[in-house]
């Protein structure tokens, strides 16, 4: 029997062993791109610490490129599998390191590690403070990137994925100069890139400081190359997908699947099937969801990440019909269960107002983490009820934690859309991350419930003003204070 396991393992590990020395590149692979990465053998690879054949690999990737541009995804696709390696498998790479010093590829292997220990760090906020010890780790953790990627460009001056990394940092640490600096120097040994100017126009970005004008703007800057790598025309699909990305972040999954489509019909870029995938798991349209991973299988064979997220998917899809099936045949309630329910919410409500007033007196203490735990608390027990939304909002706004804050506001909008003190504070925050036209929706939005409100129009005009519509900005300013919103007026009368 041990004999039999024996032969069976030693059989697993000889097929994986042919597949990295004698890899098939069609396999599910579209001709244009010629990708050939299998990630799970790879991340194989590097767990049973097979590091020669591992850099052989790589090297090989990497040399290809050099003479043929469509083949750099799998240079990116490659060394994106270092990316997804957990905390434990750490010392993997310094052993790596220690036997291969002299090779490449350990050190910007682990430089896509430790980029990936940075956003762990900085966590979901769109907004981080430098003074906030999230930014000093993600800090620290760039400070080991960026040290393995100056021993990486030593060994090898052409890796574009390493610059890559530098204006992910770059940007994210709000050195421009760096960033510009990197992704100057790619170009100068691989002008015709696509991935690399991918990644630089993702950094551009409205929630990094951009805004789809300035993206539109190096769109365009790109276009001369797209004679030389047609490719490069793909680079549209960025602002739809970053759109799918955004409405996806706010829970509007229906928009978000239409954006990664408008991507999709201009680049069939995995991860935009992968990101529509997951945004046809909120709306339980298992079918289609599992579809899109598929696709994203064909063109990323075997990811591990999208393995999991089909798992997930596919789990999602069994509980959710498991659950309309126990609705569809539940039990009927008689009338005693009718009064015990009756019972049941009227303590619940007394328990909610409990919560709330907890939360109330807390927030106004200024003990803004102490009241988020009582509005949460009320949201468990009445998620129907707008108030505790609003409520938590609030707190989350003051410990500015405006993406928690934003996804409370839209909750508010959702279950009370007359509500109009949420529209300001919703205003507020698009404005600051330059979605402009989020920001007027929602002025708009106010203005149509209260046509009277001259903060309202006040709130339009300085969306107006920042969009550089200096004369839209004036005649909502004049509104304004024709409806006596003294602000308006001081404004006015200093522009005029």
């Amino acid at each position: 029997m041990n004999r039999t396991k024996n032969r069976f393992s030693f059989s697993i590990v000889f097929l994986v062993l042919v597949f990295i020395l004698f890899p098939i590149s069609s396999w599910g692979q579209p001709a244009s791109y010629h990708r050939k990465v299998d990630k799970s053998t790879l991340l194989f690879i590097f767990q049973h610490q097979l590091f020669k054949s591992l850099n052989s690999k790589l090297e090989e990737y990497q040399s290809a490129y050099d003479q043929d541009y469509t083949e750099e995804d799998n240079v990116f696709d490659a060394f994106d599998v270092f990316s997804k390696i957990d905390t434990a498998s750490e010392s993997l790479f310094h052993k790596w390191i220690n036997e291969y010093s002299e090779f490449y590829p350990p050190y910007a292997a682990r430089a896509k590690y430790y980029c990936t220990c940075a956003r762990e760090a900085r966590g979901s906020k769109r907004v981080v403070d430098k003074d906030q010890k999230e930014y000093k780790e993600m800090e620290r953790y760039y400070a080991l990137a960026l040290n393995d990627i100056t021993n990486a460009l030593k060994k090898n001056i052409r890796l574009d994925v390493c610059y890559a990394m530098v204006v992910e940092i770059g940007s994210l640490t709000a050195h421009e100069e760096l960033k510009k600096r990197a992704f100057t120097n790619a170009l100068k040994y691989h002008p015709y890139a696509y991935r690399m100017r991918l990644k630089y126009l993702q950094t551009l970005t409205p929630r990094l400081g951009g805004s789809y004008d300035i993206m539109e703007t190096f769109i365009d800057s790109c276009a001369r190359f797209i004679a030389f790598n047609p490719r490069i025309k793909e680079l549209s699909a960025s602002i739809y997908a970053d759109k799918g990305n955004y409405f996806s972040y706010v829970g509007k999954y229906d928009d978000a699947v239409k954006m990664f489509t408008d991507a999709l019909n201009y680049s069939q870029y995995h991860s935009y099937y992968a990101d529509r995938a997951d945004a046809y798991v909120q709306l339980h349209d298992y079918v289609h969801a599992l579809n899109d991973y598929d696709h994203a299988l064909e063109l990323s064979p075997n990811d591990p990440e999208y393995l999991n997220r089909k798992a997930k998917a596919i789990a999602g899809q069994i509980n959710f019909s498991n659950t309309r099936k126990a609705n569809q045949y539940g039990p009927r309630y008689d009338r005693q269960n009718e009064k015990n329910q009756d019972r049941s919410l009227i303590s619940d409500k007394t328990q909610a107002n409990d919560h709330q007033e907890k939360g109330m007196n807390l927030a106004n203490a200024e003990k803004y983490e102490e009241a988020i735990k009582e509005f949460s608390e009320v949201i468990r027990i009445v998620p129907y009820e707008f108030a505790p939304y609003f409520n938590r909002a609030i707190c989350y706004s003051r410990l500015r934690n405006d993406d928690a804050a934003l996804q409370d506001f839209l909750r508010v909008v959702e279950l009370n859309p007359d509500y109009l003190d949420t529209y300001s504070r919703l205003i507020t925050i698009y404005a600051n991350r330059g979605l402009y036209d989020d920001a007027l929706n929602s002025t708009n939005k106010w203005i149509s419930l209260d046509p009277k409100n001259g903060e309202a129009f006040f709130n339009r005009g300085k969306v107006f003003e920042r969009m550089g519509s200096n004369v839209d900005a004036l005649n909502d300013m004049k509104q304004a204070c024709a409806l006596g919103y003294q602000p308006a007026c001081r404004y006015y009368k200093q522009v005029q």
